[in-house]
């Protein structure tokens, strides 16, 4: 396909306008059946999906889907590329109506997170879109954006998500805990990435190893494209293959320097 960009914006827009009369709903909620990633499918994750798959058969596009709910799907008979899907990330958000969940679809040529070449993240409370393509930098609301230049631990807001966590990752990250004067977390982690990418916040940190490779891979792209980086907890450069069971710990940040200071603070690479 030569525009997968625009496909992106108009696909996560029509996921926008499919979803918004049963926001707040007891149908939003209902629970449908299981996803490929193991977690249960309600109505909204799977009307979310549906948007999205049959934008890619109407377009007549051959690709390789991954997907939480779906799981692996082939569209068309030569596929040539990866349409990596979260639906809804954050549909507990969206169910209780707090405004902070979105829809994140990237492209990818190859079948890793290293090999997506376009991103788009929708915030499905208020339409705000965030958007990237290799190469070509990162936008919101169709104005270029870049992560923060803050360097100070003690100053910067950092996102972290220790839901769930065992309790050793709890543990390690409890001198961060004491550093840091404003953490946050807002239950959208592909969301909270792109908040790093424009420079709200300096930093999201989840060192669980339950977070799927589908959550993050458009606003991966994003926050690459924005300036900023996306380490494992041991230093090195985020990678995974792109499978809808497949799991990541990471430590995204605006800059190399914060990047260094949360992982030296909370010594996981030690």
């Amino acid at each position: 396909m030569n525009d997968w960009l625009k496909f992106l914006i108009n696909t996560s827009r029509e996921v926008h306008s499919a979803i918004k009369p049963i926001l707040g709903s007891d149908l939003a909620s209902e629970v449908i059946g299981k996803g490929a990633g193991g977690d249960l499918t309600m109505k909204i994750d799977k009307l979310a999906e549906d948007v999205i798959i049959n934008s890619l058969k109407s377009q007549n596009i051959s690709c390789i889907v991954v997907s939480e709910e779906c799981g692996i799907m082939k569209i068309g008979g030569k596929p040539d590329s990866y349409v990596v899907i979260d639906s809804i990330d954050g549909t507990t958000n969206a169910i209780r109506g707090i405004p902070f969940f979105c829809t994140s679809i990237a492209i990818s040529k190859g079948n890793s997170i290293k090999d997506v070449d376009a991103g788009v993240v929708l915030n499905l409370s208020d339409g705000t879109i965030f958007y990237a393509e290799r190469g070509k930098g990162a936008y919101m609301k169709d104005e270029k954006i870049k992560t923060s230049d803050r360097v100070s631990l003690e100053d910067a807001v950092i996102g972290i998500d220790f839901s769930k966590a065992e309790e050793k990752n709890i543990t390690r990250l409890i001198p961060l805990f004491k550093k840091v004067r404003h953490m946050r977390h807002f239950g959208a982690n592909a969301l909270e990435i792109c908040y790093v990418a424009s420079g709200f916040i300096d930093a999201f940190v989840d060192v669980r190893g339950i977070l799927r490779v589908t959550d993050i891979a458009a606003s991966y792209i994003i926050l690459k494209e924005a300036g900023g980086e996306i380490l494992t907890p041991d230093g090195k450069e985020l990678d995974s293959i792109l499978e809808p069971t497949q799991r990541v710990s990471f430590i995204a940040a605006s800059n190399s320097t914060i990047c260094d200071k949360i992982l030296n603070t909370i010594e996981l690479r030690r």
